[in-house]
């Protein structure tokens, strides 16, 4: 959710009056699992959900906030994923739920470490845009 927020104001500037919901999700650093925390959609959805997230590592967050849309009565033509770096792990199991067309990313590096990071990346994004360690 952090990261996400970064570029969500330059995203609804491009898209203004989209209504904006909020999925706050955690990685387990050691299994890089993730977990939900957090979700606030508005009631009243879209016919086009979009899913803006600076990092598409191993795809699981964004495979679970998938899952959740599917449970909303979303298909899955009908979810893009917007993003800054991914990883082809990531866009590999994404591509397993939503179309290849439909994930748009600024950048796909060359892969996942042996901690699940992107490689060469850019490290943790909410801590770069935050100023945090």
């Amino acid at each position: 959710m952090r990261a996400g927020l970064a570029i969500v104001p330059a995203f609804t500037e491009l898209v203004s009056g989209a209504p904006v919901g909020i999925v706050g999700i955690e990685r387990d650093e050691k299994t890089a699992e993730p977990s939900l925390y957090y979700e606030k959609l508005p009631e009243v959805l879209p016919e086009t959900a979009v899913i803006v997230d600076p990092m598409l590592a191993t795809g699981g967050s964004a495979c679970l906030v998938v899952d959740l849309l599917n449970g909303r009565g979303y298909e899955p033509a009908e979810i893009y994923f917007v993003g800054v770096l991914a990883a082809p792990e990531g866009i590999a199991k994404l591509t397993q739920l939503i179309p290849r067309a439909n994930i748009v990313v600024s950048a796909v590096d060359q892969g996942l470490d042996d901690r699940n990071f992107i490689v060469p990346g850019l490290g943790d994004y909410g801590d770069r845009y935050y100023g945090t360690a």
